[in-house]
């Protein structure tokens, strides 16, 4: 199309077309691009709630390897615990039952 002539009018419609649907094809891109930051801005905020709880501090990721093993540890402990207790508990229970037979 020469600037010096006039445009023909067929050609004007085409250009207008051909930038309309580049324009409606960046808006539906822009759209897209929103919802996959809000998507990323939502799970980026609770990452840092689950960091904050764990005791890590953000930045340093290696420090969460460290700290999940220290809970792992830490659980495993507790859960023997808990058996023994629940050994315990068991031996003191026999225990009873032999004392009230003996008062009966």
């Amino acid at each position: 199309m020469s600037e010096s002539g006039n445009p023909d009018s067929a050609v004007v419609a085409r250009e207008l077309e051909a930038l309309e649907r580049a324009v409606g094809a960046l808006i539906e891109e822009l759209d897209a691009m929103r919802q996959r930051v809000a998507t990323a801005e939502d799970r980026r905020g609770k990452l840092e709630k689950t960091l904050k709880a764990s005791g890590v501090k953000p930045g340093q990721p290696a420090n969460l390897e460290e700290r999940l093993g220290e809970l792992s540890e830490e659980n495993q402990r507790l859960r023997e615990v808990i058996r023994e207790a629940r050994q315990r508990a068991g031996r003191i229970r026999s225990r009873l039952v032999v004392m009230e037979d003996e008062a009966s």
